[in-house]
């Protein structure tokens, strides 16, 4: 176990006006949630030598004391990003300007440090661009789905980057296979999404309509012998939205063992899929604060094309 010593920050502008909690959670991103509220609570975290709640919002110029807490990560060595991970995910930026740096976030990486993975995008690039005083993920998607990935440099542009995903301003486009011929050539998708927790399975997303709502829209491009490529853009952002609602459909991603078909699943694997076919390929965003609409447009990576060619072929042998 590693601990790190007290720490008095000065908060400079570009956390300025950042809840102190999610100030915390970024600077301790290996520590459990329950210990930085129970440091809040405690009074162990102080700024300007007074408690205060999660809820404040940090001002530039408050002198932060930050405790020593325990690293949760206690059979990790506490080790930066390899040369060689820094520099792939550096041949994949699609975009960077003095707010925003997009990549097309390789299949397998985390978008940040967690449960298993010691070392998440965001930490990479924090680590290998040690003179950028601010670097936050946007958004996120998830390890096994490759894509667009939007990560801010500027406070200013992390707030913009939410307000228009949060207010469903945002086109969000993906683009997956599934299993079957998927007949209706767009169809909007509508089913209410709760999570549910098991004892042996962990959290898990399923349709209920006590849950929240969540709309897809989903587009048929191509029906591949009896396999349908499809694009999905999101109209609402749960967790797992797209790979949930096209199982409710019928239609369960090709490589989703999770929410997929296991038998479907190897079958696909003998024509090379060795991942979930789900990739975000294209994302608008009208940044209102900065006065811009950006899009950004990330190409279906190759071993999937090539799986779809597999297909194409007649590979599948028609099933």
């Amino acid at each position: 176990m590693t601990v790190s010593k007290v720490k008095l920050i000065e908060i400079d502008s570009h956390h300025a006006g950042q809840r102190i909690d999610n100030f915390l959670l970024s600077k301790f991103s290996n520590v459990p949630k329950s210990r930085i509220y129970r440091a809040l609570r405690r009074g162990e975290v102080r700024v300007n030598k007074g408690r205060v709640k999660p809820v404040y919002r940090i001002q530039a110029g408050d002198l932060v004391r930050l405790p020593p807490l325990a690293d949760a990560t206690r059979d990790s060595p506490s080790v930066g990003p390899s040369a060689q991970l820094i520099e792939q995910l550096e041949q994949h930026i699609i975009h960077e300007d003095e707010h925003l740096l997009v990549i097309n976030k390789p299949v397998g990486i985390a978008v940040h440090s967690g449960t298993g993975d010691h070392l998440g995008v965001i930490e990479v690039f924090r680590a290998s661009r040690e003179h950028q005083p601010f670097m936050e993920l946007a958004h996120r998607i998830d390890k096994q789905t490759s894509g667009c990935l939007v990560i801010a440099k500027s406070r200013r542009a992390l707030i913009d980057v939410q307000q228009a995903l949060h207010a469903d301003h945002a086109q969000k486009d993906y683009v997956f296979l599934v299993k079957g011929q998927w007949r209706v050539s767009r169809h909007c998708v509508s089913h209410a999404l709760e999570k549910q927790y098991h004892a042996s399975r962990g959290a898990k997303m399923v349709a209920n309509n006590q849950g929240k709502c969540a709309q897809t829209i989903v587009t048929t491009r191509e029906i591949i012998n009896n396999h349908s490529l499809m694009t999905g853009s999101l109209l609402t952002g749960r967790t797992h939205q797209i790979r949930v609602h096209v199982k409710q459909e019928g239609h369960p991603i090709a490589g989703d063992d999770r929410y997929g078909d296991y038998e479907y699943n190897r079958f696909m694997q003998t024509l090379g899929l060795k991942r979930m076919f789900l990739h975000a390929e294209y994302l608008k965003l009208p940044l209102a604060g900065l006065s811009q609409n950006v899009e950004f447009y990330a190409p279906l990576p190759a071993e999937l094309d090539a799986v779809c060619n597999n297909i194409r072929k007649g590979a599948w042998h028609g099933r």
